[in-house]
């Protein structure tokens, strides 16, 4: 299977070097996951750099609380 950025026009079919170029360039990502605090289901939207498998979902009430 091959991963592939159009954005960086990046593409490799290893997990090690999809990861790697997700923790150095930036991407956005969307979607719906449960809550990295309390675990309530949540839409997300994220931009930045991510963590090896990780899904950079925090809901609106534990953001409250920052």
């Amino acid at each position: 299977m091959a991963f592939t950025c159009y954005v960086h026009d990046f593409s490799t079919e290893k997990i090690d070097d999809w990861d790697k170029h997700n923790q150095e360039k930036e991407h956005e990502v969307t979607g719906t996951a449960p809550c990295n605090l309390c675990g309530r289901v949540t839409n997300f939207k994220f931009k930045g750099k991510r963590k090896i498998s990780s899904t950079p979902c925090i809901c609106e009430d534990c953001k409250k609380g920052f």
